[in-house]
């Protein structure tokens, strides 16, 4: 109700609205460089880069910001990947200056997983989109997330030291020769940080990447624009022991495990990308851009384990002499898995501006293959048997063997048109329309998909939005997707469908002179072919021996406030409901009664997400600056070890957690502020940072290690969910400067 008043309120509303300035200047006008962004639609948000930069955080990573954010969620910090209003990780879309990124396939846990793409030192313009985006962006069914890098006309850079890493940016340009550009560096090795997790020994993970982004003007109306990267992520793990305790105080379980054996994983990613853009008038531009992705993913390890089960039903320890076993056994894990991705892609794009609006295309072609190595097996001797058991032969629990490649081209284009018209009474709608077509050359699919967004202005007033957008986002499968858990490989799958719906409203208003934004949706989704998939920590084993028919519908919320000057803070209120029905999944029960499960929780189905960040700042010490982040999700559902079925669900724990970070500011020049002297003005400003990870120390739940129990005390034997838990309390100091 409050949002709807201040949208059809026609009074100013907006702090210092309305208000004009003049000043005269004296001088000599050399060359002007006007940088415009198109007004953005009401379902894509402008997240604040300057925010990365005080965040706290276990990862460390640029997505630390996206998860707060309405209609994003993650539970799991050692992660960078994130679920938008209940799909996967592998439905969202990200670009960096126009070129899309791909992410590694083999990854199976948060702490494997190393350094995300983005180098949040190097960003200066970030839109995110939950869904209903236009068709420039393309072919995934969740969000899409924008990302551009600096582009400076000056010398500087940023450096920041941590007890998880180091980072560093340096800025350059010569604007006499129009060149300039933006080079990163990151090192992290989070040793400090996976020593708090329940599975100890040595851990050596190494994880770096370097990456430029530079831009060239050689002759007027033409820039040229460089993006380059390349990352190594190592992650080594010897582990030794691990001791878990679950359950309850009046019936707690202690597991224990002792490892011998290590693991070995790389991820190596090597990404190349030129854009030319030329500027044939006042109102038209042309882009060609060529790029080149190779990515190469090892896994290897050999882990044997011994574990005990013990449980106390009488409320003592678990581990006291009153505790039993009821399940000992040990496991063998072996992998020897290789993949190496190579994607090529050719773009052209256009844009003509006119007086009411903007018109825009682009064609594409893309070409992708990889080549996939797999050797990996599981041997199980549980509860005082092999699994599966078998006279006379030594069987394995598990075993997947295959060497496949596949290659296709894939091709794209779509064409967007932008405009406003003006309404009765002063009001402006701001239309855009348009249409994407893909063709898949592997299995000759064609894929059609009309979209339309639609703002209105009451009184065409910009700080108030209604807005509308509705089409149809399809997902041609990657390789990914065309595996089974057994290794099978199947290249005709059909693309996965999705229709969106989006209402929603935002406002801009004052209250004691603080300028807030209040944000709402209402969302629907209608899910179809879709490939069902268990989730895995961040692993995602999908099965096309069947296919699914899902809905989601939500509705998001975001309160935003600028308490203190350069600074926001909001929080975020999601409430969400994600089903499928898979196709063929009927079965008989203990009765011999067919049964039909229905519809039944998404993976990602988490029903309420609360999400808040603040910012702030003692007003008589303005040297002193806090940020605190606040996530609470609803627990997900989790999948118990049945073949071929995927009803047979429980809910997780709810996903709890505070990071807080203190900052003390040296010194900034900016504000004349202490040790400016000293430094000889060389240094811009410098602050250093004591972070509290996890504060109230929750405990976690990322997934469960099912192991088989013996027959106790008249029950008989099953499988137990043993939790893994994520990391606890913890501390970090951290040290940043800029120059």
């Amino acid at each position: 109700m409050l949002l709807l008043l201040l949208l059809c309120c026609p009074a100013p509303l907006a702090a210092g609205e309305g208000a004009e300035a003049e000043e005269q200047i004296e001088g000599t006008l050399e060359e002007v460089v006007v940088t415009g962004r198109e007004p953005r639609s009401g379902v894509v948000e402008r997240i604040d880069a300057q925010a990365l930069s005080r965040l706290a955080g276990a990862s460390g990573s640029f997505e630390n910001i996206l998860k707060i954010l309405p209609g994003v969620h993650s539970s799991n910090e050692l992660s960078a990947q994130y679920s938008v209003r209940g799909g996967s990780y592998d439905e969202n879309l990200v670009y960096v200056n126009g070129v899309e990124i791909y992410r590694p396939m083999l990854t199976r846990t948060g702490q494997q997983e190393g350094l995300s793409f983005i180098n949040p030192n190097m960003t200066s313009a970030i839109d995110f989109s939950t869904g209903g985006f236009g068709a420039e962006f393309g072919d995934k069914m969740s969000s899409v997330l924008n990302v551009a890098y600096r582009q400076p006309t000056a010398f500087g850079g940023s450096a920041e030291a941590n007890m998880l890493g180091a980072s560093a940016a340096c800025d350059f340009a010569f604007p006499e020769k129009k060149l300039g550009g933006v080079v990163g560096m990151r090192y992290k090795r989070a040793t400090y940080l996976l020593g708090t997790l329940d599975v100890k020994g040595e851990y050596n993970p190494s994880f770096s990447d370097l990456q430029t982004a530079i831009y060239f003007a050689p002759v007027r109306n033409l820039t040229l624009n460089l993006l380059g990267s390349y990352a190594l992520n190592r992650y080594r793990f010897t582990p030794v022991n691990r001791e878990t305790t679950f359950g309850t105080l009046d019936n707690p379980t202690t597991f224990t495990m002792y490892y011998e054996g290590g693991e070995d994983d790389l991820t190596q990613n090597l990404l190349g990308a030129l854009t030319a853009k030329y500027r044939v008038s006042d109102n038209v531009v042309l882009g060609f851009t060529g790029s080149a992705v190779a990515m190469l993913e090892q896994e290897r390890y050999d882990i044997l384990g011994e574990y005990w089960l013990k449980q106390s039903a009488s409320g003592a320890a678990a581990a006291d002499d009153n505790s039993a076993d009821i399940g000992v056994g040990s496991s063998f894990d072996h992998a020897r898995t290789v993949a190496a991705t190579s994607v090529y892609a050719a773009e052209h794009s256009g844009s003509w501006y006119h007086r009411r609006g903007a018109l825009k295309w682009g064609v594409k072609a893309l070409r992708y293959r990889v080549y996939d190595e797999v050797s990996r097996w599981q041997r199980v001797d549980s509860a005082g048997y092999m699994m599966p058991r078998s006279e006379g032969n030594l069987n394995v629990m598990s075993s997947a063997h295959a060497d496949a490649s596949v290659g296709a081209w894939q091709y794209s284009l779509f064409v967007q048109e932008a405009y406003g018209v003006g309404v009765g009474g002063g009001h402006l709608l701001r239309v855009t329309p348009g249409v994407r077509v893909t063709a898949v050359a592997l299995n000759r699919e064609l894929l059609i998909s009309p979209r339309l967004q639609a703002v209105f202005y009451p009184y065409g007033r910009k700080n108030r939005q209604l807005f509308v957008a509705a089409g149809a986002y399809h997902q041609p499968a990657f390789f990914k997707e065309m595996k089974n858990p057994a290794m099978q490989l199947r290249t005709d799958l059909t693309a996965q469908r999705s229709w969106h719906l989006t209402l929603g409203a935002s406002a801009t208003f004052a209250w004691h002179d603080i300028p807030f934004r209040l944000t709402s949706e209402a969302y629907y989704k209608r899910l179809l072919d879709l490939i069902p998939y268990r989730q895995d920590n961040v692993a995602l084993l999908y099965d096309w021996r069947h296919r699914a028919d899902g809905f989601v519908w939500g509705v998001d919320a975001r309160l935003s406030a600028a308490l203190v000057s350069g600074a926001e803070s909001w929080v975020s209120l999601s409430l969400m409901q994600a089903q499928q029905d898979v196709q063929g999944d009927a079965y008989r029960d203990g009765d011999g009664q067919t049964r039909y499960p229905g519809y039944f929780p998404m993976p990602n189905d988490q029903r309420l997400n609360l999400s808040i960040l603040l910012q702030d700042h003692l007003p008589a010490l303005p040297q002193w600056r806090a940020c605190l982040s606040l996530c609470y999700g609803t627990g997900l559902p989790a999948l118990a070890p049945a073949d071929d079925r995927y009803d047979l669900t429980f809910r997780m724990p709810p996903y709890r957690r505070v990071d807080a970070g203190l900052s003390y500011v040296l010194f900034d020049k900016a504000q004349g502020a202490p040790l400016k002297e000293l430094l000889g003005g060389a240094l811009q400003s410098g602050a250093i940072t004591l972070e509290v990870l996890n504060l109230f120390n929750a405990r976690n739940v990322s997934s469960y290690l099912w192991v088989r129990t013996v027959q106790y005390a008249g029950q008989p034997s099953g499988m137990v969910a043993v939790p893994n838990y994520l990391t606890p309390f913890r501390l970090n100091l951290k040290l940043g400067i800029t120059f």
